[in-house]
């Protein structure tokens, strides 16, 4: 029985940091842009981006999301654009890939 406490709490660890990722971007400064933060959260860590864009949806409840795009480098050094998304002052989704050499 110990055996399969065990087994479970080792691999709800070595599986945490995969489930996080999916909405989060660590920086070459190795702070972490993540949902739940704040606007003022995000420009701390990552500065003012290089390009912001409003998304309206037209219907009986317009939604309004703003969303934020850096070009930066991963904890690897790795060129990146990274896409915040912001309903109201909330990140709601954080999206990140490798740029590509052109």
């Amino acid at each position: 029985m110990k055996k399969h406490v065990f087994v479970i709490l080792i691999m709800s660890f070595l599986l945490a940091p995969t489930v996080l990722s999916a909405d989060s971007f660590r920086l070459e400064s190795g702070q972490l842009l993540q949902n739940g933060m704040t606007k003022g959260e995000v420009l701390d860590k990552a500065g003012k981006p290089k390009m912001k864009d409003t998304i309206r949806r037209a219907g009986v409840n317009t939604e309004k999301k703003e969303v934020w795009t850096y070009f930066v480098n991963d904890t690897f050094g790795t060129p990146s654009i990274v896409s915040v998304t912001f309903e109201g002052n909330s990140v709601v989704k954080v999206e990140a890939k490798a740029k590509t050499a052109q």
